[in-house]
């Protein structure tokens, strides 16, 4: 710890867990085993139906672990929801339950804050690591520096991070429920405070059991009408911004924001956004799309597009496992933490 904080401060570390019994021992041993030691570990079952209570019980003995249960499952951004009311700790941050922290996490985003903060930093990104393929699965981002919104928002900076958060600057704000868009939150801090990437991998993807890797688009279905509120959230929100810095993002957002039209039934609306997206790019993808939904229904449409995902999604894994081949004696291209 750096000399310049009066205190060590607290983190609330945030986990969201639904059915995964078998692989929250493996990210909750990551917290335990930091070299940094004043943390609070929020567990929130979101209504598991497996052994996932009785194996938060193997670490009972440790106060520093709080767990809370909801009675029926009400999706992953609710259960984060209940950890940031319950979070006392001065940062904030999230661990989803299949994953899991590099010793140093803790202590490395202490001292980096102690640096920053006099510099109006209160969220930090910091890298994480694919932990089959060794990469780093930010993209747009290679070296220290500050965020900004406009390049945030018009998708110059994609892919997953591990962001630790100052609790003043988060205040009141919290996931938005009715989607299931993580991100939307974070655009809100950027009126609040600046926004810093440390280039310094710290947080680990597992993704071999299949959370990412698998074939997810009847989970799009399922919840369809979420997926086109967040959408609609976003454009309200920044969609008059995206439209005047960038208009190729802006016109992808009308594609998305027409897919899901379509896929709600919704043809009419669907259409619109599409042939108002060919206005500010034009979009081979956008005018099959548009012409399908003139002859096609929605379930015909979701079927074909259910196809092309499902090539995809085999394309994706034949490279993951030739990954998982080659992994051994690869030398990690990433910078870590003193590690």
């Amino acid at each position: 710890m750096r000399d310049n904080f009066p205190k060590k401060p607290l983190f609330s570390i945030i986990m969201a867990s639904y059915n995964r019994a078998h692989l929250l021992p493996r990210a909750i041993k990551s917290v335990l085993n930091q070299t940094y030691q004043n943390f609070e570990l929020i567990i929130v079952d979101d209504g598991s139906t497996d052994d996932t209570e009785q194996g938060i019980q193997t670490f009972e003995d440790d106060g520093r672990i709080i767990y809370r249960k909801f009675v029926e499952n009400k999706g992953m951004l609710a259960a984060r929801n209940k950890g940031l009311d319950l979070a006392r700790g001065d940062y904030v941050a999230l661990l989803d339950s299949d994953d899991e922290l590099l010793p140093e996490a803790l202590e490395t985003a202490a001292n980096k804050f102690a640096d920053l903060s006099p510099q109006g930093v209160g969220v930090i990104w910091f890298d994480d690591i694919d932990f089959v393929t060794k990469r780093v699965t930010g993209k747009g981002l290679d070296k220290d520096g500050y965020i900004s919104y406009e390049d945030h928002i018009c998708g110059k900076v994609q892919g997953d991070f591990w962001d630790v958060i100052e609790r003043s600057v988060l205040g009141g704000l919290r996931f938005d429920e009715r989607t299931w868009d993580a991100s939307l939150l974070w655009f809100k801090f950027y009126p609040r405070t600046r926004v810093f990437h440390a280039a310094t991998a710290l947080y680990l993807v597992h993704r071999e059991h299949g959370s990412t890797r698998t074939y997810d688009f009847r989970f799009e279905l399922m919840h369809k009408e979420k997926f086109l509120l967040a959408r609609k959230v976003f454009l309200a929100e920044h969609g008059q911004e995206v439209r005047r810095l960038c208009p190729g993002a802006y016109a992808s957002n009308l594609v998305v924001l027409g897919f899901y039209h379509i896929l709600n039934g919704e043809k009419l609306e669907g259409r619109r956004a599409l042939v108002e997206s060919l206005k500010f790019h034009f979009s081979l993808q956008a005018a099959i799309l548009a012409l399908l939904s003139c002859i096609l229904n929605e379930k015909q449409i979701a079927f074909l597009f259910g196809q092309y995902k499902k090539a995809r999604f085999l394309i994706m894994k034949g490279r993951w496992l030739w990954a998982s081949f080659l992994k051994r004696g690869r030398r990690r291209p990433w910078k870590t933490a003193n590690l």
